[in-house]
């Protein structure tokens, strides 16, 4: 088995034309841990993952496996040559191999039974050993990408990227397929790169999450840390839902127990029902059952409407009084977003 040792960017960068699309970023996937690396469109997230994986060159900084460069200004280890798993939207499984052959197809220096014997023991791993005869039209799209990661883990690989693997499957299948999937990648103890624009995706699957935006890791932390605790609004945003507040729309006792400011930013859970006659009275503006939580809009002295969440059977009705209570646990001050 290869040693575990985890694999770095340093200050690396990659420009386009003069665009600098991954610029000076820094970050560590440690061993048994599964890093997402989150940001929309264009962030730089693919590019940075192809940086890892060596199917590009850095134009400054370096590319590390343990304390072996593989990636600098004048050091290009091959993609081939780094034995990094790769994993994408597209499966990119063999069509003329069944899925027993396709985990086996790079399983080099093995006996054939050996070979076979090895990517069953995977197959059965990710719960198809059921499926070894089937060929990839034959297979649903979670069945094909579960041979796709079998396949980049049968390799024994030091470290395992995953570029939006789960993306293109019906939803449905999804939350199944990455259950069993992930687990897999975790138990196989290597560092791991999840690739998404999923921020509850990433807070769900990921150990740590790294925020990325227009090139730049702007923040990089457990998920419980990056969405308590951000240091910025894009941060903060990437997470999960925010609105404004201004100091003087919010009732003077809530107002009190926050940091001296002009104006906050809220996420909606730090507006909640109280249970009982606690809290402060409001007005139900309208109220939207989604699953579990209902979304609340409120009005505090007539205007200025707020967010809120609220959880129970009942749903109170548009024009209703309610109590409400404040958790500021959920309520940032942060400084404005630049361009």
């Amino acid at each position: 088995m290869n040693e575990l040792l985890p694999l770095k960017a340093v200050g690396v960068s990659r420009f386009y034309e003069g665009t600098p699309v991954v610029n000076d970023a820094s970050l560590t996937l440690e061993p048994g841990k599964i890093t997402a690396l989150l940001g929309q469109s264009g962030a730089g997230k693919s590019t940075l993952l192809r940086l890892f994986a060596g199917l590009e060159p850095v134009d400054a900084g370096e590319i590390l496996l343990g304390d072996k460069v593989l990636s600098s200004t004048s050091t290009h280890v091959p993609a081939e040559s780094r034995s990094i798993g790769l994993i994408f939207q597209d499966f990119a499984l063999f069509p003329h191999l069944n899925a027993l052959d396709n985990v086996g197809f790079g399983l080099k220096g093995m006996t054939k039974e050996a070979r076979r014997r090895e990517s069953g023991e995977w197959l059965e791993r990710l719960g198809l050993s059921h499926r070894a005869k089937a060929y990839p039209h034959q297979l649903s799209g979670g069945e094909q990408q579960r041979v796709s990661i079998a396949r980049a883990l049968a390799a024994k690989p030091v470290a395992i990227l995953m570029d939006e693997p789960f993306s293109g499957l019906d939803v449905t299948l999804k939350s199944e397929v990455r259950r069993i999937a992930l687990a897999a990648v975790s138990e196989a103890g290597i560092p791991a790169l999840l690739v998404s624009h999923d921020a509850a995706e990433a807070m769900r699957d990921a150990d740590r999450i790294a925020v990325m935006r227009k090139g730049v890791i702007l923040q990089e932390d457990t998920p419980e840390a990056l969405y308590l605790n951000p240091t910025s609004l894009p941060v903060a945003r990437a997470l999960g839902p925010l609105f404004p507040v201004a100091r003087a729309d919010l009732p003077e006792a809530w107002a009190t127990k926050l940091p001296e400011a002009d104006s906050y930013c809220l996420r909606p859970e730090a507006i909640r029902l109280s249970g009982d006659e606690s809290g402060v009275p409001m007005e139900v503006v309208s109220a939207q059952r989604t699953s579990a939580l209902m979304e609340l809009k409120l009005k505090y002295n007539g205007h200025d409407t707020l967010r809120g969440i609220g959880i129970g059977a009942r749903r109170p009705s548009p024009g209703e009084t309610v109590k409400v209570t404040l958790s500021p646990e959920f309520v940032f001050c942060l400084p404005p977003e630049s361009a």
